[in-house]
């Protein structure tokens, strides 16, 4: 009978010994089956699965489906720190994380090849962090930092409700909205008092309906808006207002003349007083479709002081193809002025059609005549920009401001002097010295009580 016509039988055993009987010596095999005893074959069992010694063992998860892979002991978490003005949230970030490059708990030992090739590549630190919510470089106060498996908990921190401190230097407006812009508008403060400020907080308590700020962060088309600004790009479309809450809007003390800020000297040029009306006035637009009365105000302002004819149409550019730079048609005229013209001395506020295109100072006594200075504590909404807030609570008083410090002091429930790690601590202690509570934080949440 030829071999491959054999029945399928029900052991190795069994068929080895049929075809020993069957084919016969004749017939040789390899050289492994052909040198096994018999008697050795006859001792071989079938295996069963039912009766491995593995069928009932509790398999680890993690285990299960990484078995080369041991399970991560680097510490995974949140905690926060206070981030000191005058520098990015990202590049404090990134201080703390090569900090913590020197514990070894800290190191995320669960990253894929593919992800440690790429940070050693790209020269990142070896601890995985991200940030939930960037502060302004000019601000400072709490930054919530997630280490490792702790940076996917970050999104909850983006959508709760934060606290902060301003301080609302009145008498211009800049382009950025702070201290850092280039002014855009002035205004007298002599009628400035604490009452009518209160009567005008009372209507920015609760929902309302806010125009970011140009200089922001937020993207259209894949580009920020900062980005469109600092390059006097006409945006793609038009930002709509943003819908916030203002949990909270209260005075911190009274209206202060006794103060050591001054006002920004640098004069903002033409165009980029236009770009800001232009968006301005597009953001004011659709309030007026809210029933926001203050924008009402202002965009008759506007009209008034302004090109309403420029301001509706389309910003003149160099190139018809492609419209990079805004450029208003008064901005031509102004440049073929006489080199001794200046732009008049008023207290109204300094519009396209009355700018001119070079960066012109303030006067000596404009800079030290007494502006006054407000303190705010408001506790708003996520997505709430507090410079937008100063810049429309002084329009609605029929004056104007722009914001020279700010501070959070909570976001969520991290608070400063409570919970947070301060930024001497991480710059110049040593890590044995602030890493523990870090780690405690990471293990225990910013509700529980640290004792040193």
């Amino acid at each position: 009978m030829p071999l491959r016509s054999l029945p399928l039988l029900p052991t190795n055993t069994v068929l080895f010994l049929n075809q020993a009987q069957t084919v016969g010596p004749s017939i040789r095999q390899s050289a492994s089956f052909h040198s096994t005893p018999l008697s050795l074959l006859l001792k071989i069992k079938s295996r069963s699965p039912q009766l491995s010694s593995t069928a009932n063992r509790p398999i680890d998860s993690y285990t299960a489906n990484n078995p080369r892979t041991p399970p991560s002991s680097s510490m995974s978490g949140t905690f926060a720190v206070y981030k000191p003005a005058g520098v990015s949230s990202a590049t404090f970030m990134e201080t703390v994380q090569r900090k913590m490059e020197a514990d070894p708990e800290f190191i995320n030992t669960n990253m894929t090849r593919e992800e440690r090739q790429k940070r050693k590549r790209r020269k990142l630190p070896k601890v995985k962090m991200g940030h939930g919510g960037t502060l302004d470089p000019a601000a400072d106060g709490v930054l919530v930092l997630g280490v490792n498996e702790g940076t996917k908990r970050l999104g909850e921190y983006l959508d709760c409700s934060k606290t902060y401190e301003v301080i609302a230097h009145f008498g211009c407006s800049t382009t950025t909205y702070d201290a850092e812009g280039t002014v855009l508008d002035r205004h007298p403060t002599p009628h400035l008092t604490t009452e009518m400020i209160e009567q005008v907080l009372h209507h920015f308590r609760g929902e309302i309906q806010q125009i970011p700020p140009i200089y922001s962060a937020l993207k259209i088309d894949g580009s920020k808006l900062y980005e469109y600004a600092r390059n006097l790009e006409s945006l793609p479309r038009n930002i709509s207002p943003r819908p916030v809450t203002i949990h909270s809007l209260e005075i911190m003390g009274d209206v202060a003349y006794d103060h050591e800020y001054e006002l920004p000297t640098n004069q903002a040029t033409a165009e980029e007083k236009f770009q800001e009306t232009v968006f301005r006035q597009a953001g004011l637009k659709e309030l007026i479709k809210l029933g926001n009365k203050y924008a009402e105000m202002e965009l008759s302002f506007l009209a008034q002081n302004g090109d309403s004819e420029s301001l509706s149409s389309e910003p003149p550019c160099a190139n018809t193809e492609q419209a990079q730079t805004v450029t208003p048609p008064d901005v031509v005229k102004s440049k073929e002025q006489p080199a001794n013209a200046s732009e008049p001395e008023s207290d109204q506020p300094v519009t396209a059609t009355t700018a001119t295109t070079a960066v012109e100072n303030l006067s000596t006594t404009d800079v030290a005549a007494d502006h006054p200075i407000v303190a705010f504590r408001v506790t708003v909404s996520s997505g709430t920009y507090i410079r937008s807030l100063v810049h429309d609570i002084a329009i609605a008083m029929g004056a104007r401001a722009h914001v020279v410090k700010l501070t959070r002091t909570r976001q969520g429930d991290w608070q400063v002097g409570k919970n947070t790690i301060a930024a001497d601590d991480i710059e110049a202690k040593d890590l044995s010295e602030w890493a523990p509570k870090a780690k405690f934080y990471m293990k225990n949440g910013p509700l529980a009580d640290y004792e040193q």
